[in-house]
C-alpha cells in the first residue's frame, strides 16, 4: 500500500521532533543544577556534609552528574539526527521512529514485559524504620539513572504509581508490601548502582536509619508484571 504525498507529509509532520526547545530546557536544567550545587557548597550552616566529604566522594558525585549529562547529550544528538532524516523525507525512518515511540510508551505504561540488564535491590527493615518516602527516593534515583522499568515487590511502577505508609510496612498503589523490600530495575546496572551509592544517597540513607541495603547487578533479568490496559 502506498501513501500519497499529502498523507506522507502529514505523517512526517506529526512524527517530526523539534529539538530546539528541549535543547534550551536541558541547558536551563544544567544551569539550575550548577547553581544549586554551588549554593549547597557555599551556604553557611548547611555546607558541613560537603566540607567534610572525602575527595573520593566528591569525585563520585561529579561522575554521576557527568553520566547523566552524557545521557542527555546522547538523546539530544539522536533527536537532531532524527529531525534531519525526517526533513529529508525518509519514510522508513519515520515508521521506525513511530514503532520505537510506541514501544517506549508501552514500557512507560507498564503494559508489556521488559527484559535486559539491571539491578536487584533488597532493603531489610526488621525494626520498621523505613517508610514510603525512602522507597520513593530509590525509585526516583533509578529513574534519574535511566531505568526503563521498575518493580517494587509484586507491583510494576508506572507513571501513576503511588506509595504510602502501611501498618505492616508500605503500600504500593494500595497493595501492601512488607520488609524485606525487593526492587527490580532494568537499565544500565553500573549507572544505577553508582547513583544509589553516591554519598548521602539512598544506600547511605537506609543504613543511617539502621536498616540493611544490598544491591546486585544482572546481565539479564525480566520484569514480567504488567498493568492491564484500560479502554480509552
Amino acid at each position: 500500500m502506498t501513501m500519497d504525498t499529502d498523507s506522507r507529509r502529514s505523517l512526517l509532520s506529526q512524527l517530526a521532533f523539534h529539538p530546539n526547545r528541549p535543547h534550551l530546557l536541558i541547558g536551563v536544567l544544567f544551569l539550575v543544577l550548577g547553581l544549586l550545587v554551588t549554593i549547597a557548597i557555599l551556604r553557611p550552616g548547611t555546607d558541613e556534609p560537603w566540607r567534610t566529604a572525602r575527595t573520593e566522594d566528591l569525585v563520585q558525585i561529579l561522575d554521576d552528574l557527568g553520566a547523566r549529562q552524557d545521557r542527555l547529550e546522547a538523546e539530544s544528538a539522536r533527536l537532531t539526527a532524527l529531525e534531519r532524516d525526517l526533513e529529508a523525507g525518509s519514510q522508513a525512518q519515520a515508521i521506525a521512529e513511530a514503532q520505537r515511540r510506541l514501544t517506549a510508551l508501552q514500557v512507560l505504561a507498564g503494559t508489556t514485559p521488559v527484559s535486559g540488564p539491571g539491578v536487584q535491590i533488597t532493603i531489610s527493615d526488621p525494626t520498621g524504620v523505613i517508610e514510603a518516602p525512602t522507597i520513593l527516593d530509590a525509585i526516583q534515583e533509578l529513574r534519574d539513572a535511566g531505568a526503563e522499568a521498575i518493580q517494587v515487590g509484586t507491583e510494576r511502577v508506572v507513571v501513576d504509581t503511588w506509595l504510602a505508609n502501611d501498618p505492616g510496612g508500605i503500600s504500593v498503589s494500595g497493595t501492601p508490601v512488607a520488609s524485606p523490600y525487593r526492587i527490580l530495575a532494568i537499565g544500565d546496572p553500573e549507572t544505577m548502582l553508582s547513583a544509589l551509592n553516591i554519598p548521602g544517597g539512598v544506600a547511605d540513607s537506609v543504613r543511617t536509619r539502621g536498616a540493611e541495603f544490598a544491591a546486585s547487578q544482572a546481565q539479564e533479568m525480566t520484569i514480567s508484571v504488567t498493568v492491564p490496559e484500560t479502554a480509552s
